[in-house]
């Protein structure tokens, strides 16, 4: 039995841009294009309707809310932020046209000012979460979408661009972690928590436990040699973080940073 296409939902101010993102994903049979919209506030709107439509899944799971980084005088990351307050179970990708390692920061970020977070999504207070995507419009097709969609809402795993990674990639020519510092990153990179990394690394207390000091250090060091900046206790930096590392081991692998193909979208 073929798996059931993903609801998705596409946010663009701007018409034609819009209009081909659309038509990609209707030539996606793993995608099923719900709405789509040229504003924050409509696409509110709509997710508030969803919500109440939904009766089993309101808090909207598996569904996609794909978005431009720049709506008018709104944002995409802070819109997909309220739209999480609305409907937890939203997964939300940003696009948009330049490979930024500060953006990506931003759209993984969980913890983030109010500002502009629209009044009509500030119904459910608590911590918000990180966004789920950074895409490039320019790579959009629709092999690029399924595997967007794939990743983030049947793995429910975090997507980010190669080309974004290829970008940090460039500014670490030359640069090595050291052994103990990569064998930390593989273990972030697996998911490990931090006692579990502390214990597995040989980190132990007087008594046997974790001794998570000199872990910490080698945490710390590892987000100043990927750039990562961020409130330690935000956990958006450690997503960033593990996709680093694998760009980066992937890096010394096969040391040809190549670039996705080209969109046949309008620029």
């Amino acid at each position: 039995m073929a798996n059931p296409q993903i609801p998705i939902i596409v946010v663009d101010d701007t018409p034609i841009k819009r209009r081909g993102v659309c038509e990609f994903i209707e030539e996606t049979p793993t995608l099923s294009l719900q709405g789509q919209l040229g504003s924050a506030l409509e696409t509110v709107q709509l997710v508030e309707r969803l919500t109440q439509q939904e009766v089993k899944k309101p808090s909207l799971a598996g569904w996609l809310v794909f978005s431009d980084l720049r709506l008018g005088s709104d944002n995409g990351i802070e819109l997909g932020r309220a739209l999480l307050e609305l409907a937890s179970g939203l997964r939300v990708v940003i696009y948009t046209q330049d490979p930024s390692w500060t953006l990506a920061a931003e759209v993984f970020r969980h913890e983030y000012t109010r500002r502009g977070t629209l009044r009509s999504a500030s119904k459910k207070p608590g911590r918000p979460q990180g966004l789920h995507g950074y895409a490039l419009f320019n790579n959009i097709e629709p092999l690029y979408l399924e595997r967007i969609a794939m990743t983030v809402v049947m793995r429910n795993e975090t997507f980010i661009d190669p080309e974004v990674l290829n970008y940090l990639l460039k500014r670490l020519r030359g640069q090595r972690l050291t052994p103990r510092q990569e064998e930390c990153a593989r273990l972030i990179a697996l998911g490990l928590s931090n006692d579990d990394i502390a214990l597995s690394m040989g980190f132990f207390n007087p008594k046997g436990g974790p001794n998570i000091g000199p872990l910490e250090n080698l945490v710390s060091e590892l987000y100043t040699f990927f750039a990562i900046n961020g409130a330690p206790s935000d956990p958006g930096r450690r997503v960033l973080l593990a996709h680093a590392y694998e760009a980066y081991a992937g890096l010394r692998q096969n040391p040809v940073i190549t670039a996705e193909p080209s969109s046949r979208l309008p620029p």
